[in-house]
């Protein structure tokens, strides 16, 4: 008869699981013990009858353990081991099932406006019910300049679409609102695709802290120190947990601990030569040295790990060659109070 002597997650939902006999929710786990090659199926007893119980095929098993997935309507309690008649080879009196960790999202840039080197961009999708080269254009209309025009072949019943990757005449565009424009012939019978997006707001920057926050604009937080001290960068102060976005995607030069800085993280922006400096991090950055990310993208949470007096982010700007690559720290306060006006 099978004999059991551990019931545990496998590697990827171990932090869940320290308790003796836990699993979680959708995620697989590990029976060991003895004389276990008869095992074919795992039940999850239900809180009163077996409507409510949860089964789940073995996956992967040897005499001494066998693998399987904690099924979605599994409940804490007994456990039987079935054979491939379904007849019960053991009971385990007791395992825990808990819920999988919620996720963050990968992408925390606000959803209704674009951001260059971001994860989306702005999209114009459209319907013709005749062939026609559309001509669709880009307007910023702020300034009412065309910023990018396109020729789009399209047929009946297939739908046509331009996506712009935020860059205009003479380089990435400047923040404001945009709204894409059908021309010509098509303009009076084309319908406008579900997707698609017509007016938008666009930005080149994402200010990092994605909650309530203090700029933290006194002689000691800013740029300087007050003369008391050599300070660097901006100090911005939040809950210690909040979320920190990438204030521009680019490749990530440094991610890291030092005794000063604490958690830190250095981002060589997209298509600037400046580098963007995250200190004091909660945990360390959910992104490595080497990596590419994205505007918007979930970095870290505000901390205050290191040398650091409160939860708050000291944010960093260095001018080109970047962080102690022979560049300069410069003041960051102007583009944070820019960004932190429209993101």
């Amino acid at each position: 008869m099978p004999q059991v002597s551990a019931v545990a997650c496998l590697a990827s939902a171990a932090p869940l699981c320290k308790a003796r006999h836990t699993v979680v929710r959708g995620q697989e786990f590990v029976i060991r013990g003895r004389n276990l090659k008869r095992v074919r199926r795992v039940i999850f007893d239900g809180a009163r009858t077996s409507r409510d119980d949860a089964g789940a095929p073995v996956t992967r098993s040897s005499s001494r353990y066998i693998v399987a997935t904690v099924p979605a309507g599994a409940r804490s309690g007994t456990v039987d081991l079935l054979s491939r008649r379904r007849s019960r080879l053991a009971r385990i009196a007791r395992v825990t099932v808990r819920e999988p960790p919620r996720v963050a999202p990968l992408d925390i840039a606000p959803g209704s406006s674009f951001f260059y080197a971001g994860r989306r961009q702005a999209t114009y999708a459209f319907q013709v019910p005749q062939a026609t080269t559309a001509q669709v254009t880009l307007i910023n209309e702020d300034t009412q300049a065309v910023i990018r025009s396109w020729s789009v072949p399209a047929e009946p019943g297939r739908p046509a679409q331009v996506r712009w990757d935020g860059r205009g005449p003479t380089g990435v565009a400047p923040a404001g609102r945009y709204a894409f424009r059908l021309a010509g012939a098509a303009s009076s019978s084309a319908t406008t695709a579900p997707e698609s997006t017509t007016k938008f707001f666009f930005a080149d920057n994402l200010f990092p802290i994605r909650g309530p926050h203090d700029l933290g604009s006194s002689p000691t937080n800013n740029f300087g120190g007050g003369g008391t001290r050599t300070h660097m960068g901006q100090d911005m102060f939040a809950r210690c947990g909040t979320r920190l976005a990438a204030a521009r995607g680019g490749k990530v030069q440094f991610a890291g601990y030092h005794s000063a800085a604490g958690n830190y993280l250095v981002v060589d922006g997209a298509d600037t030569g400046i580098d963007y400096v995250y200190m004091h991090m909660r945990q360390p950055a959910l992104v490595k040295t080497g990596d590419r990310v994205f505007t918007g993208q979930k970095v870290g949470e505000v901390g205050e790990t290191g040398r650091a007096s409160g939860c708050h982010l000291h944010f960093e700007l260095w001018s080109a060659p970047g962080w102690y690559e022979g560049g300069s720290a410069f003041d960051p306060l102007p583009a944070l109070k820019s960004w932190d006006a429209y993101s």
